[in-house]
C-alpha cells in the first residue's frame, strides 16, 4: 500500500508538472486583450492616469454646451490639450470639439477709391466730402476701414468721420487722430463695423492753418482676430533689469498660456526700438514697426506702448529687449498680459454631472465624430458652462509609477504567470526527490 501511495504521488505530482510546464511554454500566447480587459475601462488603451479631475456646472439644460479653458487646465494638461476628457455621471466620454481663439477668418477683401467732392470751413473746422466710387454697376459698396492721403507737414489732428448714403444727410461714425510728427504716422480710422455709405464726410478740428487731406480710400477687410470671447488679462510675474542701454523684461508664462498681447503702463515721453524673444532665445516676430513711443502734447497723446506677436505666444517665457540708445530707460508703471483661451463644445445629455478629466502625459488626441457638425452646431445655442475647483483623481495599485506599465501589459502579465509558475514547479520538483 505504502508503494502504491508513493507512486500515486509520484504520479499526481508528474501530472502537475506538465500543466505547470504547458502554463509557462503556452504563456506567451496569453490573449492581450485581456489585460487590457483587467486594466479597467476603454480610457486605459490611453495609458497613464489622469491626475486631475472638475466637476463641470450646467446652469440649465440644453442641445450644445461650451466650455472655456482656465489658467489651471493649462497649467497641469499637456501641452497641445490632447489629454482633455470629457466625462458624464456613468464615466462614459463625452464627445467634443475644441475651438482655438486664434483661429482667423478671410471671407473677402475690397478697396474703393474716392474723389473730393466738396470742401467747406466751418469756424476753425474743416469739412471734406468724398463720394465712393463702386467696384462695378449694380454691386453694393461696403467698407469698415478708412484710409486717408496725408498732408506733408508735421501735425496732429482730432476728427470726426460721418456717413451718408447721398451726401445730404449724414451719420456720424466715430472719431480718432490723424497725424504725422518724429517720424510716426497715423492715416486711418477703423469703424466698428462695415458700412454701405457711398458718401463720407471727414472733420477736421481746430484746422486754422487748413491742413488739406485730398485724397480717401475705402477698405473693406473680413479678415479679423475671432477673439472677442477667447480673451483673457492678467498682471504677470515680471523682472526688470537695465543692461548696458537696454531694458530687459522677463515675463513669466509657467502656465504655458497663449499670450497674443504685452501691455506696458509707462509715463513721460519716449520713442525707443525693441525686440520680443521666447525661453530659448529665439526672436518672436511682431505686428506694427517694431517700436514703443508715448508722446504728450497740449491736447493729445500719440502712443503705442502694446507689443502684439504675429502669432500667439505660448513659451515659458517671454523676454522684451527696450534699446534706450543713451537715454534713460523707460518709467514702467504695469505690465499687464492679453491671452487667448480655448472652448470645447458638447453635446448635452442626461447622465449629469459632467466632469472634465486632464493631467495625463501618455493620453492621445481623442477623435470623435462631432467635429464634422461643427458648422451646424455653430449655428444652434450654446450654453456657456463653468468648472469648479480641482480634485485629484484617486490612484489605484494599478496605476502606482513603477508598475502600470507592465503590470496592465500583455509581456507583465505572462511574465508573473512564468514566475509563480517556476515557483510552483521548483517546489514540486522537491518534493519529487523527497519521495524516491
Amino acid at each position: 500500500m505504502r508503494l502504491l501511495s508513493k507512486t500515486g504521488r509520484r504520479a499526481r505530482a508528474a501530472v502537475l508538472l506538465a500543466v505547470l510546464g504547458g502554463l509557462v511554454l503556452g504563456s506567451g500566447t496569453f490573449p492581450a486583450h485581456s489585460a487590457a480587459a483587467a486594466s479597467g475601462g476603454a480610457e486605459k488603451t490611453d495609458g497613464g492616469q489622469w491626475k486631475l479631475s472638475r466637476e463641470i456646472s450646467v446652469p440649465e439644460s440644453a442641445p450644445y454646451y461650451e466650455l472655456y479653458l482656465d489658467e489651471a487646465v493649462y497649467r497641469s494638461a499637456a501641452e497641445d490639450l490632447r489629454d482633455l476628457r470629457i466625462q458624464d455621471s456613468t464615466g462614459a466620454s463625452v464627445p467634443y470639439y475644441m475651438e482655438s481663439g486664434a483661429e482667423t477668418v478671410e471671407e473677402h477683401s475690397a478697396v474703393y477709391a474716392s474723389e473730393l467732392i466738396h470742401r467747406a470751413v466751418k469756424g476753425t473746422d474743416t469739412l471734406l466730402d468724398y463720394q465712393i466710387k463702386p467696384l462695378a454697376e449694380d454691386v453694393d459698396i461696403q467698407g469698415n476701414r478708412l484710409v486717408f492721403e496725408l498732408p506733408a507737414e508735421s501735425f496732429l489732428k482730432h476728427v470726426e468721420v460721418w456717413g451718408g448714403y447721398d451726401g445730404q444727410a449724414w451719420e456720424q461714425l466715430g472719431t480718432g487722430d490723424l497725424y504725422a510728427t518724429s517720424g510716426l504716422s497715423a492715416d486711418s480710422i477703423t469703424l466698428e463695423r462695415s458700412y454701405k455709405f457711398g458718401y463720407y464726410r471727414l472733420v477736421v478740428k481746430n484746422n486754422p492753418e487748413g491742413l488739406e487731406f485730398p485724397g480717401l480710400t475705402l477698405v473693406d477687410s473680413s479678415r479679423e482676430w475671432s477673439t472677442a470671447a477667447f480673451m483673457r488679462q492678467k498682471t504677470p510675474q515680471t523682472e526688470i533689469k537695465q543692461v548696458e542701454n537696454r531694458t530687459e523684461i522677463m515675463i513669466s508664462n509657467t502656465d504655458r498660456l497663449k499670450i497674443g498681447k504685452v501691455m506696458l503702463g509707462s509715463t513721460g515721453n519716449f520713442l525707443r526700438r525693441y525686440e520680443l524673444y521666447d525661453s530659448a532665445g529665439i526672436k518672436i516676430p511682431v505686428t506694427g514697426s517694431g517700436e514703443l513711443y508715448r508722446l504728450d502734447f497740449k491736447d493729445a497723446r500719440i502712443s503705442r506702448t502694446e507689443i502684439q506677436p504675429e502669432a500667439p505666444a505660448s513659451s515659458n517665457s517671454l523676454r522684451v529687449v527696450i534699446y534706450n540708445l543713451d537715454d534713460a530707460p523707460i518709467s514702467i508703471t504695469d505690465i499687464k498680459i492679453e491671452y487667448l483661451v480655448d472652448r470645447l463644445v458638447f453635446a448635452g445629455g442626461e447622465k449629469m454631472p459632467y466632469s472634465l478629466l486632464y493631467g495625463n502625459a501618455l493620453a492621445t488626441a481623442p477623435q470623435y465624430d462631432i467635429i464634422n457638425f461643427k458648422d451646424r452646431i455653430g449655428g444652434e445655442k450654446l450654453v456657456q458652462v463653468a468648472l469648479g475647483a480641482e480634485t485629484l483623481v484617486p490612484v489605484t495599485a494599478a496605476d502606482l509609477p513603477g508598475t502600470s506599465w507592465w503590470l496592465q501589459g500583455r509581456w507583465g502579465f505572462n511574465a508573473i504567470i512564468i514566475a509563480v509558475s517556476l515557483l510552483l514547479i521548483l517546489i514540486v520538483a522537491r518534493k519529487l526527490g523527497q519521495a524516491k
